[in-house]
Parts: structure tokens; C-alpha cells; sequence
């Protein structure tokens, strides 16, 4: 089965430099330690007491993030991160809802500096994505998420909200 789904990407250019705005984003988020949930045997309910113990569920954590300045020499190497970004509690509850909303979480955030310098912050709207499975309860959730993304670009950024230079 094939279904056309209408996905709103959102970019944004903010005023902060590449290392200052992804040093923010960083503290900003908690981070999941794939080591802790190992030492808990990864039995669902352990994980989920683990989960709820680390974030509360208006918080954002950093479940992964991937850098081009890892595979080449920094100094020859585009500054650009892809990050990986969630709330465990939420996400948990949306796939319990549906599975099919596990394709679309965590959140991918990807912040890149252009080749005229300008720093540029690109995602997909989770409301979007999440719009295709017809259920309120996940609606509101990926709705939840993505304020709670807009907050934490705005608050790592340091000066507002940024420039949107493209909403489609």
C-alpha cells in the first residue's frame, strides 16, 4: 500500500553562530544513555520508569546525533549536525497509539552552516507527519512536540525566534 502523505518542512536561519547555537541546542537537551537502559535488562516497564525518571514530559532529549565533522578532517569538513530528538514519554505513548508514528520519532533537526555563513536550522513539522494516521490524541502529542522544539531552536539561538526564510 502506497499513501501520499503532505509534509510541511520548516527552515530556519538564526542569528547565532554554528558552534554557539549547537552548543546551546546541546545543553539544552538531556541525553538518553542507551548504557543505563542496558543495565535495566530493557524490560518495557524498567525502561519507561527509567525514562520518566530522566525527562519530564514538556522536556526534549537527545536521543542521537550525527556529525559530517566525524568523518573528515574538521578543518576540510562542511559544519553541519543532524540531530535525533524526542521526549520518551510522549513517543512511547504515540506508538502505543499507533506503530506507524516509530517511523517518524524521534524528531530529525538538522542544522548546517551555508556557503555564505548564515546558520540554518531545517525539520519536518510533526504534526504533518503524524496528521496521515486520523488520531487526535497523537495530533495533540506531535503538536506538543514540535512547540517544544520551537521553544528550544528559539532559546538556543539566544536572541529569538530566527528568520523563517522557506515554510513549504
Amino acid at each position: 500500500m502506497k499513501k501520499v502523505i503532505i509534509v510541511e518542512h520548516v527552515s530556519i536561519e538564526v542569528e547565532s553562530n554554528f558552534y554557539d547555537f549547537t552548543f546551546h541546542l546541546e545543553k539544552a537537551l538531556g541525553i538518553l544513555m542507551p548504557s543505563a537502559l542496558q543495565s535495566l535488562g530493557a524490560v518495557p516497564a524498567s525502561m519507561v520508569y527509567y525514562l520518566t525518571t530522566t525527562n519530564n514530559e514538556s522536556g526534549l532529549m537527545l536521543f542521537n546525533m550525527l556529525s559530517q565533522e566525524d568523518l573528515v578532517k574538521k578543518e576540510h569538513g562542511r559544519k553541519i549536525r543532524q540531530y535525533q530528538i524526542g521526549n520518551p514519554q510522549i513517543m512511547y505513548r504515540m506508538v502505543e497509539n499507533h506503530a506507524g508514528t516509530g517511523l517518524y520519532m524521534p524528531i530529525h533537526l538538522l542544522v548546517y552552516e551555508s556557503s555564505d555563513g548564515k546558520v540554518i536550522v531545517e525539520y519536518d513539522l510533526p504534526s504533518s507527519l503524524c496528521a496521515q494516521f486520523n488520531n487526535a490524541r497523537i495530533l495533540s502529542d506531535s503538536i506538543m512536540l514540535e512547540n517544544n522544539l520551537i521553544k528550544m531552536i528559539q532559546t538556543a539561538d539566544g536572541r529569538g525566534r530566527g528568520k523563517s526564510i522557506s515554510d513549504n
